[in-house]
């Protein structure tokens, strides 16, 4: 009697690690379907494969592309076109005028300030570039010239002043530019007026 129940206590000792490893939950390990181990058949030893995933992807992309949304520059060209057609502009008259020199080349353009000269309400070359230092340099002195094909064909015209703008010019560079007399242009009365500095409108 003793022997048979030294046999079952035996019995039961044996098989508590295989009771114990059923009861394992097994998964968290179907779940993860990035972690994998190689054996390296040279060594015979456990590589580690586990893929890492970088912390919050999605919203490194999504500043990425919000990044690049707002890096895009605004078409300066169109702008002052839309707003000289849209209010239209007084008449310009004789004398160095302040423009905006706008340019133009297949899908980017840029905006200078300059000066130019208006004789008889027609523009007068050289068209002047404002350097960031405040003086102001011709076209050629800065290596841009009006292509003189595109000048032959257009004439006398090109010279002309519509609206508080040039007609479009083309450079050798293939650029295609056009002068705005931003100083001539009509103010929108509709528009809600912006108070100046407390300075500015308490001095008096």
């Amino acid at each position: 009697m003793k022997h048979s129940y030294l046999f079952a206590v035996i019995f039961i000792i044996s098989m508590a690690p295989i009771i114990a490893s059923a009861q394992i939950d097994t998964t968290k390990a179907k779940k993860d379907t990035l972690t994998k181990s190689v054996i390296d058949t040279t060594t015979k030893s456990v590589i580690d494969t586990t893929v890492k995933v970088a912390p919050d992807t999605a919203a490194a992309v999504k500043v990425n592309v919000d990044t690049a949304v707002v890096a895009v520059p605004m078409n300066c060209y169109k702008q002052y076109l839309d707003y000289f057609t849209e209010l239209g502009s007084k008449p310009v008259t004789d004398g160095m005028q302040l423009v905006v020199i706008a340019f133009k080349k297949k899908e980017s353009c840029n905006c200078l300030m300059g000066r130019v000269q208006v004789t008889g309400g027609k523009i007068k070359s050289p068209v002047y570039v404002q350097t960031e230092g405040g003086e102001y340099k011709s076209f050629a002195d800065l290596g841009r010239k009006l292509d003189p094909d595109f000048v032959a064909a257009v004439g006398d015209g090109l010279w002309s002043i519509t609206n508080g703008m040039s007609v479009v010019f083309q450079t050798t560079d293939e650029e295609y530019g056009r002068l705005f007399f931003y100083k001539f242009l009509n103010k929108n009365k509709g528009m809600a007026k912006e108070a100046p500095s407390p300075a500015d409108l308490l001095k008096n």
